[in-house]
């Protein structure tokens, strides 16, 4: 059966434990219903639990051993499997079709994974899951989702907030529940007043959102301009390095170059239609599209240049204010 996280709790208090898929890239709500799972199966006096962690060369004959190897002493066993890919390929759904196929009532199983594509849920392996337990899919909240979420934790800290503060959180965390918890927590822990505006908070706050070069590079070519100006500066609180960031956006300049049409005449008119309808796209904002292929590969190469010149010194200019110029430049090249 399909399980919404807001019902775990309840399907758990009305029934014995039973093998359970927690998938998604939602960490916090992943991780509460990971929880909630082990709590009920220690009600159950599933006293020991055993963790196979499925990572290359995984033996899958350990699944089959756990299921049959009872305990010495007769306790009840929870097998914590998790698939750190989410694919368990031709072995592995085999043996957990198998598994769950043969459960008796001292074993049960608890398996995570991260967010699975569509032919992940439509697997031999999920379908057998969810024929005889549940699959729970847990999902980043939207941003009016986020807010709500907050709010609602703060009422139970006991906690009043304006839109402002909810909203100043709801920036700050960036979608991330379990920094949004650890904040929420930390205001209720110093804060001197239960009622919440923003001059009090920004003094208890920090930015709990994480940057990495791989996450810029994504919203990049996304083309969330917004999120790009908040990524770097987030970049340039945590101290990463501008060389770094620079190399990161010079090799997506030269993917762009390396992608220009070199093949038969039908390939190059059909490039050159895709270039010709995302330049009509962009005209409105910027005058790149203007360019054909070739020159706007050219001008971004030497927009780099000129970056990497600022940050060695040898130019004018503030690097950080350059790399964001870039990044802006690339996102209406793509």
């Amino acid at each position: 059966m399909q399980i919404r996280f807001s019902h775990l709790k309840d399907k758990l208090a009305k029934s014995s434990v039973f093998p359970l898929l927690v998938s998604g890239d939602e960490p916090y709500q992943h991780m509460l219903a990971c929880d909630m799972f082990r709590a009920r199966a220690k009600q159950l006096e599933f006293s020991e639990r055993k963790i196979l962690t499925v990572e290359t060369g995984f033996d899958w004959s350990e699944l089959e051993h756990e299921q049959s190897n009872m305990s010495l002493f007769g306790e009840r066993i929870l097998i914590d499997l998790r698939i750190l890919n989410g694919k368990p390929g031709a072995a592995g759904s085999k043996a957990i079709i198998n598994f769950v196929e043969n459960l008796h009532d001292d074993v049960t199983l608890l398996i995570q994974a991260p967010r699975l594509d569509r032919n992940g849920i439509n697997s031999a392996w999920v379908k057998a899951i969810d024929n005889v337990g549940g699959v729970l899919r847990v999902w980043p909240l939207n941003e009016m989702e986020t807010r709500n979420w907050i709010q609602q934790k703060l009422r139970a800290k006991g906690l009043t907030a304006t839109t402002d503060v909810v909203g100043y959180i709801t920036q700050q965390v960036e979608g991330n529940l379990l920094a949004a918890m650890q904040e929420i927590e930390k205001i209720a822990l110093v804060s001197k007043s239960k009622d919440l505006d923003l001059k009090n908070i920004h003094a208890l706050l920090t930015n709990s959102s994480h940057y990495s070069l791989n996450e810029l590079m994504d919203v990049v070519l996304k083309g969330d301009v917004a999120r790009v100006i908040r990524i770097i500066a987030g970049l340039k609180k945590e101290d990463v390095a501008p060389p770094l960031l620079l190399w990161g956006l010079t090799e997506q300049v030269r993917k762009l170059v390396d992608s220009k049409p070199n093949g038969s005449a039908a390939k190059n008119d059909a490039q050159h239609d895709i270039l010709h309808t995302l330049c009509k796209l962009h005209r409105k904002s910027t005058d790149i599209c203007q360019q054909d292929l070739s020159s706007k590969t050219s001008d971004l190469l030497k927009q780099c240049a000129r970056v990497d010149r600022v940050i060695k010194g040898r130019a004018f200019g503030d690097p950080w204010h350059e790399l964001l110029q870039l990044s802006i430049a690339i996102r209406y090249s793509v």
